[in-house]
């Protein structure tokens, strides 16, 4: 399955920040319906790459055409908010991005990052995204690399004159492990903390142009976009990331 082309900008800031991005747009913004309570949930993520590191200096480098594998778990191990997995893709090309991903059950999430899943056991849509798959990791050599997990806070925000909500993400308790990468939903299971306490990872996600009241609320915070991928900052933690 597909989603559309589309923005994604990431900000690092405080929780007092987030606070005043919540407190500012409190009339608009619209807690996720599939998350837990006020739209908090966890979400569980292993990711692959290959040998050389080739995802790792991509993201450094800002290649223009890049792609980011990895297997995603939302959801408590309680059930209060069921486990829901996925196998994606993630391709950014030109600064817009492409998501392209299979939902299915752990297990099989994981046969298919291992590239040993068959592809024709799927419907047409999600037989291309496991092909694919099985190319990165039987051609390019991908494997599993470490796990993350963190607690996000997501929002949609209705703006005049756009097609579609802005989707507005708050990431905080942000963790990970290079050892026992299986995950788990709601996996508490961690090694080191990406962020100090208190630091929270932003993200604005839309299709088109970026609206006037984002802006506005950017500039009267002093923020600005920057690159910030939790895959390579839990790669120089955890001493992985290449010379």
């Amino acid at each position: 399955m597909n989603t559309p082309e589309r923005f994604e900008f990431k900000f690092l800031i405080t929780a007092q920040q987030r606070d005043r991005w919540l407190a500012h747009f409190a009339d608009t913004l619209r807690a996720d319906t599939n998350a837990g309570d006020g739209g908090v949930y966890p979400i569980v993520s292993l990711y692959y790459d290959t040998p050389d590191r080739r995802c790792y200096w991509e993201a450094w480098r800002r290649v223009p055409s890049r792609r980011k594998l990895r297997v995603r778990v939302y959801g408590t191990a309680c059930g209060g908010i069921p486990p829901t997995c996925f196998v994606e893709i993630k391709h950014k090309l030109d600064g817009l991005g492409v998501k392209r991903r299979v939902q299915t059950t752990l297990p099989r999430a994981l046969a298919i990052g291992a590239g040993i899943e068959d592809a024709e056991s799927f419907a047409p849509p999600e037989a291309r995204v496991v092909r694919e798959v099985q190319r990165l990791v039987q051609v390019d050599g991908f494997r599993p690399v470490c796990t993350l997990r963190y607690r996000r806070h997501a929002f949609s925000l209705n703006v005049e004159n756009l097609s579609e909500p802005l989707r507005i993400t708050f990431d905080d308790e942000i963790a990970g492990r290079i050892r026992d990468l299986d995950p788990l939903p709601d996996d508490p299971r961690h090694d080191f903390t990406l962020l100090p306490p208190g630091h929270i990872v932003m993200e604005v996600k839309g299709v088109g142009a970026v609206p006037y009241p984002i802006v506005a609320m950017l500039t009267k915070c002093g923020l600005s976009p920057r690159s910030y991928s939790k895959y390579c900052a839990a790669l120089r933690l955890a001493g992985l990331s290449p010379s």
